[in-house]
């Protein structure tokens, strides 16, 4: 079996890029690279998350449940997922979180102004679909895209949006980092119970490899106590696809 040299690999764990907790996620994976020596040295801040997911060098990178589903279910391979403390976390699960600046039940906001990341957030669309209108649903009022969840928390707090779905980890990172962001907002209800973000690895990485990045990056996470409490991680938890693939039933 041939594997990559260091400098030759993708690494990314770039879904949560707040600059204040970066440095817990490079120490996570200096440990992993501490222990395996044919993985990237250090994590690559700067790649295009969506490019590095179908990279054939893609050693591990960060993805999203909905896209793992739809678009990377036969191009990647699931390794597994960081089990979040957060209180919206049951495990290797977790659900996200309905804001708005008016406390009410979820369904009254049909028809109104969603703040959405993006069309294939499981977070922030899929989740925000099912808990207002019900599984399998459209959203049947106007949709303002915003490109990231913290954009979506500015837009219904600035008056642009009437309710958000915001993932739990980055409302979590917001409320120890970025609390004025919340000022004026209330939330008003969580999403469905869903698998957290998936660590992937490339299509044709083999068993051993696969077994290896488990085992890496959970010892790393269980060596590494502060920075997993920074980085809002308990522990790694290995998943299949097949954990993921009731997903669909979503929409």
């Amino acid at each position: 079996m041939t594997l990559r040299h260091p400098s030759t690999g993708v690494a990314s764990m770039g879904m949560y890029t707040f600059p204040e907790v970066r440095w817990a996620f490079n120490q996570i994976w200096a440990g992993v690279a501490a222990r395996l020596d044919w993985v990237p040295r250090s994590l690559d801040w700067e790649v295009d998350l969506h490019a590095s997911w179908t990279d054939d060098a893609l050693v591990v990178g960060h993805t999203c449940g909905w896209p793992l589903v739809t678009a990377l279910y036969d191009r990647v391979r699931v390794l597994g997922t960081f089990a979040a403390t957060v209180p919206e976390a049951d495990g290797p699960r977790y659900r996200s979180v309905l804001v708005a600046r008016r406390l009410a039940e979820p369904p009254t906001f049909a028809g109104s102004v969603a703040a959405v990341n993006g069309p294939d957030s499981l977070s922030g669309w899929i989740s925000l679909r099912a808990a207002v209108h019900g599984a399998g649903a459209t959203w049947d009022g106007e949709v303002r895209w915003t490109g990231a969840h913290v954009e979506s928390l500015c837009a219904v707090r600035d008056g642009l949006a009437d309710v958000a779905s915001i993932d739990s980890v980055t409302l979590g990172f917001v409320r120890l980092h970025r609390p004025e962001l919340l000022e004026g907002i209330v939330e008003i209800g969580e999403g469905p119970s869903v698998p957290s973000l998936p660590l992937v690895t490339h299509r044709d990485a083999s068993d051993d490899e696969v077994a290896w990045l488990r085992e890496a990056i959970a010892a790393s996470v269980a060596a590494s106590p502060e920075a997993a409490v920074a980085a809002l991680i308990r522990e790694f938890v290995p998943l299949d696809l097949a954990d993921y693939l009731p997903l669909r039933s979503l929409a």
